[in-house]
């Protein structure tokens, strides 16, 4: 059987650091959805925040449940909700293509470092849910089992993005 992965966009942040919405910067989403369809990724859903939100995107979108009071309550509500394997994509991740895409889908269990050495939570492939730490405090603690997947030649695809100061790391594609 071959495992398939879906691929969940986070979208329903407030990007209050930033002060703009983050989901529509450089192509938002939209070009986020594009990257992940040129890598053959058939099921993409984005999390879109409020019901208010739902809208805003195209495609396959879920807004947070009531029950789900923080990121990592929806991530693991989440991949509760999917039986494929689950790759995690944040709308900041402006530099992300097709290539990321690829390799990260190709990955067990991982969380990728980007430019600055950084483990990023929020691009994890999940293969096997289990190997979560569900008494985690923190995005990190949820992830302390996955081994970091190092790539010097995709790292800036990794970076993330939540304050102006950060866009010093956008790299045009």
């Amino acid at each position: 059987m071959i495992n398939m992965t879906t691929v969940l966009i986070f979208a329903g942040g407030s990007s209050s650091r930033m002060g703009q919405d983050k989901s529509t910067m450089y192509g938002g989403v939209s070009r986020i959805r594009q990257e992940c369809l040129k890598a053959n990724i058939s099921r993409i859903i984005t999390l879109c925040g409020s019901e208010i939100r739902h809208s805003m995107f195209e495609g396959e979108v879920w807004p947070d449940p009531k029950e789900c009071n923080s990121l990592m309550d929806l991530i693991l509500w989440s991949i509760s909700q999917i039986d494929d394997e689950v790759l995690l994509i944040p709308c900041d991740a402006f530099n992300l293509t097709v290539k990321g895409i690829t390799e990260l889908s190709k990955q067990q269990n991982c969380l990728p470092l980007d430019e600055q050495g950084n483990r990023q939570p929020l691009l994890a492939k999940i293969s096997d849910s289990a190997m979560l730490e569900r008494n985690a405090i923190t995005l990190n603690e949820l992830f302390a089992n996955f081994p970091t997947y190092s790539n010097q030649d995709l790292a800036s695809q990794f970076n993330n993005f939540n304050q102006n100061s950060d866009l010093k790391n956008l790299h045009s594609q």
